[in-house]
């Protein structure tokens, strides 16, 4: 396995040392910035490609923020950025340090997404070398035992989908597969009343609530699944053993309904998509709460929505009582994005920027 290491650091010789040693020991090859300096092409160009070609990247981080690029951001702050949504970054922060105001800032982004990442202090040299060599370890430990299929991943995902959907109305899907795919929660659990509490807690009253309390909510386990629903009000959510989610509710906002001409508001359902998708990430949080699960397949479907018109709410004030049919006749759209697969913590930190791509791309397939 290729290690990036990644550091600007008080000591960072001895330091970087240590990191690189502890690679080695377990028999991984170290790519390290001063690998690059003859290349042809800018040493930071090349170090961000080398972050591309590792598996995995080790973040030393200390009281230096270091230059700061064209980009706004230092070299190592850049490299982090590379590196965090599509590989695992183990996170190494020295002890008792007094950070720069901007690598304070650094700390704290990374501290951010730390349920993604593997994240210690450390004193010096020799404590910085025993962890690493654990996190690293662990790390091939947990590979090992359930390697990532990114295809197998973006199947189940799309597994989770109706075979058929019998409404007439509008209907958003959101789906999440996470993986590497293993069980995450027993037979018996999905018969557990705490965890059926929280669930119904969470999707009800929860800060990312994705079903209504005015309706009435049937709870059911089904086969290998936990199914939450409200038929009247076209709303559902289904958890399986591997953690897999679906969430169902319908597309047309309740208050378009009054309206002569009924349509798809983007805004609303940009805002669908992004509840959703922190909901997920709060339920995974609880069922996974080890981090086993460190990737996800995310994607949205839009049914039936064929005779209804797709617009912002502007254009909607604008003329409510005129529109313009899309182009897909069926109404069924399946989207995901690129890439499919994505870190884990993005279910969070890039939710709204998700949610947004989703709609531009239902959209996009709808109006042709």
């Amino acid at each position: 396995m290729r290690v990036f290491v990644s550091s600007l650091i008080s000591g960072y010789e001895s330091l970087r040392a240590a990191a690189a040693a502890a690679i080695v020991t377990l028999g991984n090859e170290v790519v390290r910035a001063e690998d690059f300096q003859a290349s042809p092409d800018s040493p930071q160009q090349s170090c961000l490609a080398g972050v591309r070609d590792s598996q995995a990247v080790v973040l030393l981080l200390g009281e230096r923020y270091g230059h700061v690029q064209q980009s706004g951001l230092s070299a190592t702050h850049e490299e982090y950025r590379e590196a965090r949504e599509s590989r695992p970054v183990l996170v190494f922060v020295q002890r008792d340090c007094h950070p720069e105001p901007k690598q304070v800032e650094f700390i704290r982004e990374v501290q951010g997404w730390e349920k993604g990442h593997f994240t210690a202090e450390f004193s010096d040299a020799e404590d910085l070398r025993t962890r690493v060599t654990r996190a690293l370890h662990e790390f091939a430990l947990a590979n090992e035992a359930s390697p990532l299929n990114e295809n197998e991943l973006i199947e189940r995902a799309r597994a989770l989908l109706p075979a058929q959907d019998r409404s007439h109305n509008p209907i958003l899907h959101v789906g999440v597969a996470p993986g590497p795919v293993r069980a995450v929660l027993r037979p018996a659990q999905l018969d557990d009343p705490q965890l059926q509490r929280y669930l119904l807690a969470e999707a009800l009253t929860g800060d990312n609530a994705v079903l209504t309390p005015s309706a009435g909510t049937d709870l059911a386990v089904v086969g290998d699944m936990i199914r939450l629903s409200q038929p009247q009000v076209g709303r559902f959510i289904t958890l399986d053993e591997s953690g897999r989610v679906l969430i169902a509710r319908q597309a047309q906002d309740d208050r378009n309904e009054r309206s002569a001409l009924p349509s798809i508001i983007e805004e609303d359902v940009i805002a669908s998509i992004e509840g959703a998708l922190r909901f997920i990430a709060r339920l995974l949080d609880y069922v996974d709460q080890p981090k086993r699960l460190t990737y996800v397949a995310p994607l949205v479907s839009l049914s039936n929505a064929g005779y209804m018109p797709w617009r912002t709410r502007s254009e909607q004030m604008a003329n409510p009582n005129s529109m313009v049919m899309g182009h897909t006749s069926a109404g069924d759209v399946v989207v995901s994005l690129t890439p499919p697969v994505r870190r884990r913590p993005a279910l969070v930190h890039d939710a709204p920027a998700l949610a947004q791509d989703f709609a531009l791309r239902i959209r996009r397939e709808i109006q042709g």
